[in-house]
């Protein structure tokens, strides 16, 4: 509560004084001309801040950062248990494995010794034909002259028939062997290896989202996550800021438009940090005037090299003169 009244009260005393037009302030303004002119305040920010989230729904296996601890961009600061998506990657890789092994094969083509050997499945296959037709023509005579029973002629025809199936079937085979798969097989084949490699990249994301990095360089502001904890998609776990990237946004009056301009310096000073001022450089100018409070939207870049400023300070900004 004592820090938001020292904000309201700073912001009111320099809107107080940029509003005033007395004769006394314009002869203080030239009397020290060569000291910084306070005219706006705001709340510092960073540049570069995140809040790191899980996508995965998992116990956390390691987590080697504390609030404060300075993290590089890549620097790990969770490691989740992924032991079942690791089974889900071995069986994806299976899956692409057999896929391209069997397109492999039809793209291939039969080897002449499995064409061999379907050609002396097709000789058996007719030899055994032949002897069926045969031996259904000696028992047509047979029936005729009643020398066996209609059964015995019944059984004679099955065996024809099954001895034709065989026949076509090597023959159907030797034919597949010796011109190959059609185009529409290896278009199917094909299909599958490109879903089963699909499969298998969708696992190895989910394996690698194990593995949470920090996105920037900064500091650990947050952390809400400890070891065996579970974490959630969503939930967020730890945050980093850059302290070495900070700004502020700040709502210059109307009067003072014409004295500034992006690029220029000003002087910072934060009643949080006592006796010490700070630099810092104008990188946008607002376009546009709000016409309820007279001011425009400044923004301001910070120098903070010995990242002695924080975020969620207040800052007054001194125009040099």
């Amino acid at each position: 509560m004592k820090r938001v009244f020292s904000i309201l009260l700073v912001m009111s005393v320099l809107l107080t004084g940029c509003n005033s037009t007395s004769p006394k302030v314009e002869t203080d303004s030239v009397a020290e001309a060569s000291k910084p002119v306070f005219v706006m305040a705001g709340i510092i920010d960073a540049n570069e801040k995140t809040q790191i989230t899980s996508k995965l729904s998992a116990k956390v296996l390691e987590s080697p950062v504390e609030v404060g601890t300075v993290v590089q961009k890549g620097d790990l600061l969770i490691s989740l248990d992924t032991k079942d998506i690791e089974a889900q990657v071995a069986q994806a890789q299976a899956g692409v494995n057999t896929a391209q092994a069997n397109l492999f094969k039809m793209e291939a083509g039969a080897r002449p010794e499995q064409i061999a050997q379907a050609e002396a499945t097709l000789e058996s296959a007719k030899i055994s034909y032949t002897n069926s037709k045969n031996n259904l023509e000696r028992n047509q005579q047979l029936l005729a002259a009643g020398a066996i029973s209609q059964a015995q002629f019944e059984s004679a025809q099955t065996q024809l028939a099954a001895a034709q199936a065989q026949y076509d079937s090597a023959q159907n085979q030797l034919n597949l062997l010796v011109k190959g798969e059609s185009p529409e097989s290896l278009d199917v084949m094909r299909a599958q290896v490109a879903q089963s490699q699909a499969a298998l990249a969708l696992a190895q994301t989910q394996l690698a989202n194990g593995r949470i990095v920090s996105p920037i360089s900064g500091i650990v502001s947050v952390k809400n996550i400890n070891l065996g904890e579970l974490a959630t998609p969503g939930v967020a776990l730890i945050s980093v800021v850059n302290l070495n990237s900070l700004f502020v946004k700040a709502s210059l009056p109307d009067g003072f438009i014409g004295d500034v301009k992006v690029g220029d310096e000003v002087v910072v000073k934060v009643p949080d940090i006592i006796d010490q001022q700070f630099n810092g450089k104008i990188s946008m100018i607002d376009p546009v005037i709000d016409s309820r409070s007279k001011s425009v939207l400044v923004r301001i870049n910070l120098d903070n090299h010995d990242s002695v400023l924080k975020p969620g300070m207040l800052a007054e900004i001194g125009l040099i003169k």
